[in-house]
């Protein structure tokens, strides 16, 4: 372990050793000791998180929520960062996610452009003052270009997934009355095919019971899969991800874990929990509604309607989401069928994709 002497190092010891155990392993703990003592403070101040994630020698995700914890306990400070899509200047002036606005003003040459949380907006994350001084030789840009072109940026999109992020900080949002523009997002809903009928044969209580154990298994199984559960409507869920494969894995996912829970529970065939699942890839604005995160848009109504037109035990994606190169593969073992559709508040008709697993019984 680097030892800068003094308390300096102890102090940054003891701040990491005073990290939840839940969340950090033993080891882990010693490689973020190290990398917050590194000798070189260009790789502390408004570090790249993949940068950080190959000092900790762990994926992405993992690191961002390690990364939370620490800027819960006061160890890290987190960065919301602005680019200029032109001269490429990086405003540094956003302390929180309050701060940003619809519409973005660049310090540098005076450009205003909608606030792009995929393209402009970005996180970094810098060591606290409070564990040790960073002197002026830490901010150097040419330094921190050079780890990007390496690396690329997190976006700011991509902790606004994290519900790590979300439940750690639920005063981190967008400020009421803006948006921020979401270039490419899979909004993903579900819902239960026959819930009414449900409730009227097993009563009010033991199908709640039913349909909060599926609750469960779909906001882990969204969690796992690197997404975000936006809220749920009755017995809807509402997701979204910033990698769309990363949906449709999760909608897979999520028809396998049912198909356990009702061979578990030995329901009879006329009680099985049936899901439906729509996905739509595409562009909208995130948005603080009723004190949370939410997304409003074309995308959200596409994936809204399709899944209605679901029968249930399928997964119902647009063109653009059938059009990834790997989505074929991802579901080899299930069949397609193609219907055209005319959705409510939608002018033209939208071609959607049903993938259907071959045998329910034998996910």
């Amino acid at each position: 372990m680097l030892n800068f002497g003094g308390s300096r190092g102890q102090t940054i010891a003891k701040a990491v050793a005073g990290l939840r155990a839940e969340v950090i392993t033993a080891n882990v703990r010693d490689r973020l000791t190290n990398f917050l003592q590194i000798e070189d403070s260009r790789e502390l101040y408004h570090a790249n998180p993949r940068r950080i994630a190959a000092h900790l020698q762990l994926p992405e995700r993992e690191t961002l929520n390690i990364l939370l914890v620490c800027l819960q306990a006061g160890l890290v400070v987190l960065n919301w960062e602005v680019q200029c899509p032109v001269c490429g200047g990086i405003d540094f002036n956003p302390k929180s996610l309050i701060d940003l606005r619809t519409y973005h003003t660049c310090p540098a040459c005076h450009l205003v452009h909608a606030t792009d949380a995929d393209n402009q907006v970005r996180v970094t994350f810098s060591l606290d003052d409070r564990l040790r001084k960073l002197g002026s030789e830490a901010d150097d840009p040419q330094f921190r270009q050079t780890i990007d072109a390496k690396y690329g940026a997190v976006s700011g999109h991509r902790m606004l997934t994290l519900n790590a992020f979300r439940d750690l900080f639920p005063r981190e949002r967008v400020p009421p009355n803006e948006s921020l523009l979401v270039r490419r997002v899979a909004i993903l809903f579900t819902d239960l095919a026959g819930s009414t009928a449900l409730y009227s044969r097993r009563g009010d209580a033991r199908a709640y019971n039913l349909v909060r154990q599926h609750f469960n298994l779909l906001f882990s199984i969204v969690d796992e899969h690197n997404g975000l559960v936006v809220k749920t409507i009755g017995d809807a869920v509402m997701g979204a991800f910033t990698v769309p494969m990363d949906a449709l894995r999760a909608a897979i996912a999520m028809h396998r874990q049912i198909a356990h829970l009702n061979q578990e529970l030995k329901l009879a065939p006329e009680d099985c929990l049936i899901l439906k699942v729509g996905i739509d890839v595409g562009p909208c604005i995130s948005v603080t509604l009723n004190d949370r995160p939410d997304y409003f848009g074309l995308t959200v109504n596409t994936a809204a309607r399709i899944q209605a037109t679901s029968q249930g035990n399928d997964i119902a994606v647009t063109e653009a989401l059938a059009d990834e190169l790997t989505a074929s593969s991802l579901a080899k073992d299930w069949t397609w069928q193609r219907r055209t559709h005319m959705l409510k508040g939608i002018d033209d008709p939208v071609l959607v994709h049903y993938i259907q697993p071959v045998l329910t019984a034998a996910l």
